[in-house]
This record gives structure tokens, C-alpha cells and sequence, in this order.
């Protein structure tokens, strides 16, 4: 009886905790402001010039992609949208900091696939 009210107690701390998370997550995002760009990342398979097999990941926004080669690294492109808040984008420091934040995020991953873009474009609330 013991072990499972201290099961019962423990998920449901868990839950508390995960809420408390998603919370934070939320104001982050909603302080948010991206300026004149959208951070997102996306991941396709067979770009021009890419085998049909060969995923790479892009920007999505145009003036965040201006000059920018499709990567088979993700961190090549989380850097440059990250970059481009700052450099282009006119995104306050709360925008940057979150960008910082999905850019530790995909490089601890170590992921190279859609569920890369989707983790990036998650934590940055998109």
C-alpha cells in the first residue's frame, strides 16, 4: 500500500512539474518577438541538387534563408536563423535567448531528421 501511494504521489509530481514546464515554455515564447522573420526550420528529402533520398534541412522564412545553402547538418542552420534574429530580423533579446535555447536543444539531439526541425521549431513555440 505504501509503494503505491508513493507511486501516485511521485507521477503526480511529475505532472505538476511537466505543467510547470510547459508554462515557462509558453510566456518564453509568447515574450517572444521574432520581428520581421519566422525562425522556422524545416527538413525535406531531395532538394535540387540532392539525392532523392538525401534529406537536408533550409530555413522556411526568405530573408532569413537569403544566401544560405541547404545543410545536411541542422546546427549549420539553427545557427544561421539564430544569426539572422539578431542580424536581419530586428528580434528583441527574448526571441534570441529562446533561439539559443532550440539551438542547445538540436545540437544535444544529435538527430538529423524531420523530428530535428519539429524539436527546433517546438521549442521555439511554432
Amino acid at each position: 500500500m505504501y509503494t503505491k501511494t508513493l507511486l501516485l504521489a511521485l507521477c503526480a509530481a511529475v505532472a505538476v512539474s511537466a505543467a510547470a514546464v510547459d508554462t515557462r515554455q509558453a510566456k518564453g515564447a509568447a515574450a517572444a518577438d521574432f520581428g520581421q522573420c519566422s525562425p522556422a526550420m524545416d527538413f525535406k528529402l531531395g532538394r535540387p541538387g540532392r539525392k532523392a533520398d538525401e534529406g537536408t534541412f533550409l530555413p522556411t522564412d526568405p530573408l532569413v534563408a537569403k544566401g544560405q545553402q541547404d545543410a545536411l547538418n541542422p546546427n549549420i542552420i539553427t545557427n544561421r536563423i539564430c544569426d539572422q534574429l539578431t542580424n536581419v530580423c530586428d528580434a528583441n533579446a527574448a526571441a534570441v535567448a529562446l533561439c539559443a535555447t532550440a539551438q542547445a536543444a538540436v545540437s544535444a539531439a544529435g538527430t538529423k531528421d524531420a523530428t530535428t526541425a519539429d524539436l527546433f521549431n517546438k521549442a521555439l513555440g511554432l
